[in-house]
């Protein structure tokens, strides 16, 4: 056995109803596991997947395999035909939000790879430089 295998059997597992779903490859399974390998820094090739990288590796795969089936469902268009209307959309807001979750998650468990930067965002400061606004200083827009 090697990490790359454990992680195969854990998306086999962990994501059963997308791999039943959308009969995904033994290719793209391997595919989806190694990408979550790589973000937490595993080799693949290693013995086994220590027991203490299970809950970090659970958390990865699901950023993964949601990033996956946001991206597969991006292509689904919405239409109407024979008096019915067909949302395919749907599944793309629903892959989105439970990708976005699960990168909260990973995010707040602290694993690196799914971290958010600090964004800080300032506001202009506009100077009034005419002699008649001169004692109005500064400004916030």
């Amino acid at each position: 056995m090697t990490a790359l295998s454990d992680t195969v059997d854990l998306i086999d597992a962990r994501h059963e109803s997308v791999v039943s779903a959308f009969d995904l490859s033994s290719a793209t399974i391997e595919m989806l596991a190694g990408e979550a390998l790589e973000a937490l820094g595993i080799d693949g090739d290693d013995a086994d997947l220590a027991a203490a990288d299970v809950p970090s590796m659970r958390l990865a795969l699901d950023v993964v395999v949601w990033r996956w089936l946001e991206a597969r469902a991006a292509l689904g268009y919405d239409f109407s035909a024979d008096g019915g209307s067909y949302q395919r959309s749907q599944l793309f807001k629903q892959a989105a939000d439970m990708r976005k979750k699960a990168e909260d998650r990973a995010a707040a468990a602290g694993l690196s790879a799914y971290e958010w930067p600090a964004v800080v965002y300032e506001k202009p400061v506009n100077n009034l430089l005419t002699d008649e606004w001169q004692d109005a200083g500064l400004f916030q827009w």
